[in-house]
């Protein structure tokens, strides 16, 4: 958004009464800066507004941000005194689409849960650039999870990983056996034999995933999609229905209308903690997503760092990753992990990841529009 519109609605904002004379002055002088404009009384002003400012902070709500409430933004608040509001969003998309309709400046940070997302921000201009000499935990981050997002921002952090969640196959145990789900692998998706018990995730990404995999293709480097869109109609006619939230796969498991299928980590490690005779494949997941906490430039940064400072805290990371269900980032070679981490799915005790595939951000982010388009005529004529 360049500087002529973002100051149009900060105009508005501001005859409506939405926001008082120092923090509009402040937010001007942050968005000119942004823009590339600087000299010492903007500097000073943008300064000024940002000590005086609260913040944002949105997540999925629920669970997961309960306790990224009371881990990191409640004792964030009993240290500095910097309130911190909140709000929450349904999809990654849907906290794009409100930031694009607001403007950035009415956000300052959120919860990223995968590294396509945090490479529209970038493209979009939206994303901060952190000074990582003021991130001294950062060092004890799993290196892989940081380097894929320093590569996002060009070689500058625009925001920091924490947290390891991902995708795998779900099956019963009293339907499937271990062995036949190896031997198949991601072929059993679709399955003639399990045609009508079958089920996944109702979304572009995973079933292009998936059905590259079916084909014997890479995913991050497909050469075939006519063999891959074939895949997907096959997996339309074998599926008795695609489920379209965690709450919807698990109750598909647990009622015994699905027997396999492609599950989200969290909801599969839940299914199997309660008892329902289901287990997973491959241990380290079919893909592995970095969530992070992703910094938007009208984000005041010494409070950044002061939150990020807290939140790599071990004693942070650890209780936040076993209450969410997502193996937290840091190096399991510093800092050994308790049983309840090594339990999580997708826990690599190496902490290398090797082995572990991911959605090449760069990649799919290209194709996005294309594949969506495409895989919505795909489902809607099969």
């Amino acid at each position: 958004m360049d500087f002529d519109t973002q100051y149009r609605r900060l105009l508005e904002r501001y005859g409506n009464g939405g926001l008082d004379r120092r923090t509009f002055l402040g937010r001007i002088a942050r968005t000119a800066i942004a823009c590339g404009v600087t000299g010492p009384a903007l500097l000073r002003l943008a300064g000024t507004a940002e000590a005086a400012e609260t913040m944002r902070y949105d997540g999925y709500g629920g669970v997961s941000q309960g306790a990224f409430s009371k881990l990191v933004l409640e004792p964030f608040t009993a240290k500095t005194g910097k309130t911190v509001n909140q709000g929450s969003f349904g999809s990654q998309d849907q906290m794009l689409s409100r930031i694009q309709a607001d403007g950035v400046e009415n956000y300052s940070f959120f919860n990223c849960s995968e590294q396509g997302t945090a490479l529209r921000v970038v493209r979009l201009g939206y994303a901060a650039q952190l000074d990582e000499s003021k991130i001294p935990r950062l060092v004890d981050v799993v290196p892989r999870a940081v380097d894929s997002y320093r590569k996002l921002g060009g070689g500058k952090l625009p925001g920091v990983p924490f947290g390891l969640s991902g995708g795998w196959l779900g099956f019963n145990t009293d339907q499937v056996t271990r062995a036949e789900m190896e031997e198949k692998g991601y072929k059993i998706l679709i399955d003639p034999k399990y045609k009508g018990r079958a089920t996944g995730l109702d979304l572009w990404m995973q079933r292009i995933w998936f059905a590259a995999l079916q084909d014997g293709q890479d995913p991050n480097a497909i050469k075939d999609m006519n063999a891959v869109w074939d895949k997907i109609r096959t997996a339309k006619n074998t599926v008795v229905k695609f489920w379209h939230s965690s709450a919807e796969q698990m109750q598909l498991f647990s009622s015994g209308s699905a027997v396999v299928g492609d599950a989200w980590f969290v909801p599969g490690y839940n299914l199997k903690k309660q008892g329902v005779h289901f287990d997973t494949w491959p241990a380290q997941g079919a893909y592995v997503d970095f969530g992070s906490f992703m910094v938007l430039k009208s984000a005041p940064m010494d409070a950044v760092y002061e939150i990020l400072d807290i939140l790599l805290r071990p004693e942070v990371m650890i209780p936040l990753g076993v209450a969410v269900g997502n193996v937290p980032l840091l190096d399991p070679k510093k800092y050994p992990m308790p049983p309840e981490v090594q339990q999580l799915p997708g826990y690599d005790p190496t902490g290398t990841l090797a082995g572990y595939r991911t959605f090449d951000p760069f990649y799919w982010t290209d194709h996005a529009d294309a594949w969506q388009k495409e895989y919505q005529r795909v489902i809607a004529r099969s």
